[in-house]
């Protein structure tokens, strides 16, 4: 435990040289100053002036200091002369700062000497929170962020303590009987200001914490009269002191914030620390949280800003065993049969295309085993008797599956109705006879929920039944509940095969999405495009296929830099014991790859905790021996585009920043030959920032750079050169 806290600063118009300033609050030795002098000096070289600083009625004063001729002699050789450079100050019960004669100083001075010195508290107590790139913060307001005030983190040191009070003694008053706090954790420093103040008329206030925002929903018994003080601990925004205002009849002189970052006019704040936190605190609506869209995990800061544990770093490596037997029964049946294809529209109508499509057509017309035989057993299972209607979706797939259901009604009978969905009306089945209602694909069950709202109407002896060719809900959980919601009332819900992925909405943004960010401002048809900087060959086809959403199976990833497009060479692992001859792997696609990968990345997601990439509280990362372990560059690709900004993020820790780095040289070393094909692909991760390494690696990267490169290649390196910031 210090005897004092030292600090620098910079005096009022003269910023040339810092001073120094050293602050106790009991008799200290004129040696132990001497030591921190002769200390602060070999650290930060000699200060323009030394100010001591206690509490009322100067412990130390300059005469007391130059009769010392041990402690003068060393203040001379440190510092310089004592008359000149040597103030000894006090600080009265009301914060106002005095020489040892009396006299107060200017009070341009003594704010510089609070604030500077809060300043140095707040950097050494680390008291802005920062996450790293793989999580982020909820805060008590609801609002997400990526750093947070944390108040506790400054209350360590009992002179440090003391110092920052001295700013609140202002605030105290004779008459203040109870001061109410939003966190246990600042008591300590308001129980001391107490203390250093201690001129009240009636003993010391109580002080009593009412639990921050959770008092906001329910009663707490506030004594708002002009005898109470509310100091609220830290803020970003001033939103706990609004709604405290609008709730209570305090004024805005009684609710007063102890640190704070942009805090409304009216409002009272003790430290202002927005020099302190700079640009590092990005704080915001959880609706609208950048770092939410991005997969950064998301802690909540509860109580008293307490954090469950500290983040960890882990690598995952991806296994084959983690492509289980569903997977595998599902990819059997449907790889490379034209079927799993990527980026198409559901609808002509529509403007969203479905990420993940299957050819429902297609594999109807393929009659494969044992979907064709599962189809048989559910159509004449739930052909009812009464049966007279069967509602149909508009697509392509769903008018596949009704017409091959149409081949199970005989010529003569036409007593079932037909109808599409768009074609349906509750007056057209109101009291109606029971209902099968046939869709090709589901990805949430939305649509089966609002079918099932138009057919509430049918007689209550009837029965509803949805035939599903294929489900991609995202889990289990969510099919389950859809079941539920669906079979209420004796309905039924049938799918003949489950194939979880991930849920891609119109709002999400992909790899692609962000490929076309980085390339529009390059092509010609971007008003704010470039006049100067063209795009070579390959991006100005890649970007009119971005633009015109105009992709195909086999055009998901970026070409070879030769352009060549990426296909599986001989072999793939998770396909290895499916016995597919040489002719039906021709027909593999790239979308039939990505597929594969993504649903192995969707499962590892929704693994346990100890298995997977979910994980609560710290990064798991897709481990860079992945990429050396599958090296076809059509699947390097796939990993590079289908895992997550924070999966890929290898900033987080050195060492993984440095085997991801490797990884990427040697794929950029052998750009021209078949161990390199993905090079482009991985420049584009670079550049697009769903890879990152730290930036000295990336330096070695781009050193990496040859003339004889084509030049996409150098079109790309350009572009990360433009991204790394400058050494200083």
């Amino acid at each position: 435990m210090s005897d004092y806290f030292a600090f620098r600063f910079s005096e009022p118009q003269n910023k040339a040289r810092t001073s120094l300033a050293i602050f106790f609050v009991s008799n200290i030795r004129l040696d132990v100053i001497s030591k921190a002098l002769k200390m602060d000096v070999t650290e930060n070289l000699v200060p323009k002036n030394v100010y001591l600083i206690s509490l009322e009625n100067c412990l130390i004063t300059l005469p007391n200091c130059k009769a010392d001729s041990t402690f003068a002699s060393e203040f001379d050789s440190y510092v310089g002369d004592i008359n000149q450079r040597l103030f000894c100050l006090s600080v009265d019960i009301d914060g106002k700062f005095k020489d040892c004669t009396g006299r107060a100083i200017e009070e341009d001075l003594s704010a510089t000497l609070l604030h500077e010195g809060m300043d140095a508290i707040f950097k050494q107590r680390s008291g802005l929170v920062v996450s790293n790139h793989g999580y982020h913060f909820a805060k008590p307001s609801g609002d997400h962020c990526n750093s947070f005030i944390r108040a506790s983190n400054l209350l360590v040191s009992g002179v440090e303590v003391a110092f920052l009070a001295l700013s609140l003694l202002p605030f105290m008053r004779k008459d203040l009987k109870r001061i109410y706090v939003d966190s246990s954790s600042i008591s300590y420093l308001i129980s001391v200001a107490i203390q250093l103040y201690h001129n009240f008329d009636s003993g010391f206030p109580a002080i009593e914490s009412f639990a921050s925002y959770a008092v906001l929903n329910e009663q707490f018994d506030f004594v708002e009269d002009d005898s109470s003080l509310l100091f609220i601990s830290a803020t970003t925004s001033g939103s706990l002191a609004n709604k405290l205002l609008n709730k209570t009849l305090f004024t805005n002189e009684q609710v007063i914030t102890l640190f704070h970052v942009n805090l409304p006019p009216g409002q009272r704040g003790v430290f202002e620390v927005a020099a302190e936190v700079g640009e590092k605190l990005v704080s915001g609506k959880a609706s609208d949280c950048e770092f939410c869209k991005q997969g950064s995990k998301l802690i909540r800061i509860a109580g008293d800003q307490f954090l469950p544990e500290n983040p960890k770093h882990e690598l995952l490596i991806i296994k084959k065993t983690d492509f289980n037997k569903d997977r595998q029964g599902f990819f059997r049946q449907f790889a490379a049969q034209n079927v799993l294809k990527w980026n198409i529209a559901v609808r002509s109508t529509e403007e969203f295309n479905e990420h993940f499509y299957i050819d429902v057509k297609e594999a109807l017309a393929l009659k494969l085993e044992p979907f064709w035989s599962e189809l048989d057993k559910y159509v004449k299972r739930y052909l009812s008797r009464d049966l007279r209607t069967v509602i149909y979706f508009d697509d392509a797939g769903s008018q596949a599956l009704k017409d091959k259901v149409k081949e199970y009604f005989t010529s003569e009978d036409n007593s079932v109705n037909w109808v599409k969905y768009g074609d349906l009306t509750e007056v057209m089945m109101k009291d109606a006879s029971s209902v099968i209602v046939l869709v090709g694909a589901i990805t949430s069950g939305r649509s089966l929920l609002a079918i099932s709202r138009k057919l509430r109407c049918i007689h209550e002896s009837s029965t509803i039944t949805y035939l599903v060719a294929f489900s991609k809900m995202p889990n289990g959980d969510a099919f389950e509940q859809l079941r539920k919601d669906l079979s209420q009332g004796g309905h039924f819900l049938a799918v003949l095969n489950h194939c979880r992925m991930p849920r891609v909405k119109e709002y999400t943004k992909t790899a692609w999405d962000s490929e076309r960010e980085c390339l529009q401002p390059f092509g010609d048809d971007d008003p704010f495009g470039s006049d100067i900087k063209n795009l070579p060959d390959i991006f100005s086809g890649r970007l009119s296929l971005l633009v015109g959403n105009s992709f195909d199976s086999n055009n998901l990833f970026l070409p070879t830099s030769s352009g060549k497009v990426l296909t599986l060479r001989q072999t793939f692992a998770f396909w290895s014991d499916f016995g597919f001859d040489a002719k039906r792997l021709s027909k593999s696609t790239q979308a039939d790859v990505y597929w594969t990968v993504q649903s192995v990345l969707h499962d590892l997601r929704n693994a346990s905790e100890n298995n997977g990439l979910a994980t609560s509280y710290h990064t798991t990362l897709i481990s860079p021996a992945n990429f050396d372990r599958y090296n076809d560059g059509v699947i390097q690709s796939c990993l590079l585009r289908a895992a997550r900004p924070v999966e890929m993020d290898y900033r987080v820790d050195h060492i993984f920043s440095r085997q991801m780095t490797d990884v990427i040289l040697s794929v950029l070393r052998n750009w021209d030959n078949e161990q390199g094909e993905a090079a482009l692909e991985f420049l584009m991760a670079l550049w697009t920032q769903r890879l990152r390494v730290e930036d000295g690696h990336l330096r070695e990267i781009l050193e990496v750079k040859e003339d004889c490169m084509t030049d996409d290649l150098k079109f790309l390196f350009a572009r990360l050169e433009e991204k790394l910031e400058p050494v200083q």
